[in-house]
């Protein structure tokens, strides 16, 4: 399979999921379905963009075929989709707050980035202010669960 081929499958399956998740996400409660439908949105339009690219570029990386690599570097991607399979099931569970801020870590985690002052920074400004645009601006009705 070429490299162009591979990039064009990929989108078009990130279209079908997000679908998917855009049909389900629309089935919410109130408004708690915003901000997963402005993301499947977003995701379909980067993957639109993936598909025209490849009829328009001269680029390098998409010459020749494509490379199976199945270490855990090759394999990553998979990792971290299911991964955040898990965390969509998860902020029904645990709320989704808690949800997000284990699933922040942990993917931080996996794609290698270790300066954990960094990442703490980081959760320590994007929660507070996820907190204020989503509950306070919104209004938005997101999964309860052990915190908030």
């Amino acid at each position: 399979m070429t490299k162009v081929s591979a990039e064009r499958l990929t989108a078009i399956g990130m279209i079908l999921v997000a679908g998917f998740f855009l049909i389900e996400s629309s089935e919410m409660p109130g408004t708690s379905g915003t901000f997963p439908q402005f993301t499947e949105y977003m995701i379909i339009l980067l993957a639109v963009i993936m598909i025209v690219r490849t009829f328009f570029t001269h680029d390098e990386r998409f010459a020749g075929e494509v490379r199976f690599d199945f270490s855990y570097s090759g394999m990553k991607p998979i990792y971290v989709m299911v991964v955040a399979i898990v965390y969509a099931y998860a902020t029904f569970r645990l709320g989704f707050y808690l949800a997000s801020i284990l699933f922040f870590f942990l993917v931080t985690w996996m794609t290698g980035y270790r300066n954990w002052k960094v990442m703490g920074a980081t959760a320590i400004v994007l929660f507070p202010l996820m907190y204020l645009f989503f509950n306070l601006v919104l209004e938005a009705e997101l999964p309860k669960g052990l915190f908030i």
